[in-house]
């Protein structure tokens, strides 16, 4: 008997994301569902020497490959059916990248959205090659590397489900927010940056689109407004906000093309720009100029 066709919809699959060995899928709401499933994505540069014998077909044989790629395995992808419509004109692939970038933020840093295709991956081996779409979207590697987080099968679910309660919130905030979505995009693509310097620039460039109110005294505003944000008053507000002050040095250093920051300083602007993204997805708001201001002056 064969198997019935998959359903209709997106697929992703993401690499460096294992569910609970007692989990097969997670459902996540308007139809969406995250499963366990199997492929492996190889990578290797394949060169043909002569030109196709006709228009749309394959070039002429012998094919080449270069030197030795990269794999990946993917253990589990998202699915989104047809009769999801994304809010606010956005697109399948759009809520995939929010999905994975969350993801990021609470789980492992190093997930990648590897993979979108027209079918699950699990039956793919039964799809005919004219029916088929399946592409690759990151495959490119990790040129900063921050720490994983490996507490324990029960904390990772619950941060699992943190995603599960908020990437509806999320979503809503990327398609309304142009502050808020640039600083996810920030989040999401600069660990694909090879240079730290312009890594380090694009995380504050983020936070600066969040929290200046004007360019003067940037540095000032910058730092006391985020940890006003991020910390009610009182002696930790001070420190945080000592931190940030010192780490936008780092990122004007960097700017200004005389880096002088280490690794720990980009981690450390991962986790401020982590703190800041987290909070305001769990608030379900992004924090206008005069709200921040009262953050400031301690008005409730």
């Amino acid at each position: 008997m064969s198997k019935p066709n998959p359903p209709p919809g997106y697929y992703a699959g993401l690499t460096n994301l294992v569910l609970h060995p007692d989990v097969e899928e997670v459902k996540l709401g308007k139809g969406l569902v995250m499963r366990r499933t199997f492929a492996h994505f190889m990578i290797s540069n394949t060169v043909a020497f002569r030109p196709p014998v006709a228009p749309g077909k394959h070039h002429g044989g012998p094919w080449k490959a270069t030197t030795q790629g990269d794999g990946f395995d993917v253990f589990t992808e998202i699915y989104i059916p047809s009769t999801y419509k994304p809010p606010h004109g956005l697109k399948p692939i759009e809520v995939v990248r929010t999905l994975t970038c969350m993801l990021r933020l609470h789980c492992n840093p190093e997930i990648l959205f590897l993979l979108e295709a027209n079918h699950s991956l699990s039956a793919f081996a039964a799809v005919p090659d004219r029916d088929m779409i399946i592409r690759p979207i990151e495959s490119t590697p990790h040129y900063i590397h921050l720490q994983m987080r490996d507490d324990g099968l029960e904390a990772a679910a619950s941060r699992l489900m943190w995603v599960v309660q908020n990437w509806q919130t999320a979503v809503d905030l990327m398609g309304l927010q142009a502050d808020f979505k640039l600083a996810m995009e920030a989040y999401e693509l600069s660990t694909f940056v090879p240079s730290h310097a312009l890594t380090l620039v694009s995380l504050w460039g983020a936070l600066e689109a969040l929290f200046s109110p004007s360019t003067a005294e940037l540095r000032f505003r910058v730092s006391v407004l985020i940890s006003s944000y991020l910390c009610k008053p009182g002696k930790a507000r001070l420190e945080k906000q000592k931190e940030i002050f010192d780490l936008y040095d780092k990122r004007s250093a960097a700017a200004h093309g005389k880096p002088k920051h280490s690794e720990l300083h980009l981690a450390q602007s991962y986790g401020i720009l982590r703190a800041v993204l987290t909070q305001i997805i769990e608030s379900k708001h992004v924090p206008t100029k005069d709200e921040l201001n009262d953050m400031l002056m301690g008005v409730q």
